[in-house]
């Protein structure tokens, strides 16, 4: 009888840390994730590389976001350059309803492009500014599917003010233990450029 009291009350603790150390709809979290980008130019060939984020609410409705992307692609068929860029910002985030959350974001991008062509090396670095709204959906107790549009400012001036690149994304997320969910998301942007990821999140 000691033995099945003890038992019941090991799977009570268990069931009590793996549910406040759910990966899903937090912001203290760090996501690792492979990436494959289709680049919709004859310039740039196909890109494999690194997609990882951070973020930390010091306080209810507010986070701290970064990240870090890194990609390398043939360049005009003959050369490998490196795309790295850095991401930093804040978020806002507020539940309309539970399960779902709304939330906008703004922060800078500094791009960072290396590699060489024939004897000569090139490099290049530019700094850009981001905002974006998005939306987090509970959908089951171990699934939660996000959707966000990103602009981004670009070097192309208009008579309205400077130029944009629009982003659409998906991601869904699947807890498998404890803190850690998988994740797999797709985005487009309006130059019909396409990312694949597929990674893991972390809650801390």
């Amino acid at each position: 009888m000691k033995k099945i009291v003890s038992l019941f009350a090991l799977a009570l603790t268990f069931g009590a840390t793996v549910a406040s150390a759910d990966p899903l709809m937090k912001y203290d979290y760090v996501d690792v994730a492979y990436q494959w980008r289709h680049n919709n130019t004859e310039d740039i060939a196909d890109s494999n590389g690194l997609d990882g984020k951070v973020s930390y609410s010091p306080i209810n409705n507010f986070a701290l976001e970064g990240g870090y992307n890194y990609a390398q692609a043939k360049v005009v068929d003959t050369s490998n350059f490196n795309f790295n860029t850095f991401t930093y910002g804040i978020l806002g985030y507020e539940e309309i309803c539970p399960g779902i959350q709304v939330l906008a974001r703004v922060g800078g991008k500094h791009f960072d492009t290396n590699g060489t062509l024939g004897e000569f090396r090139s490099s290049q670095s530019v700094d850009r500014v981001y905002a974006g709204i998005g939306s987090r959906y509970l959908l089951t107790d171990e699934i939660e599917v996000d959707a966000d549009i990103t602009w981004t400012a670009t070097n192309d001036a208009t008579i309205n003010g400077p130029g944009g690149n629009w982003t659409y994304a998906g991601t869904a997320f699947y807890t498998i233990f404890e803190n850690v969910a998988l994740k797999a998301g797709a985005s487009i942007d309006n130059d019909s450029n396409v990312a694949l990821t597929g990674g893991v999140r972390v809650a801390m």
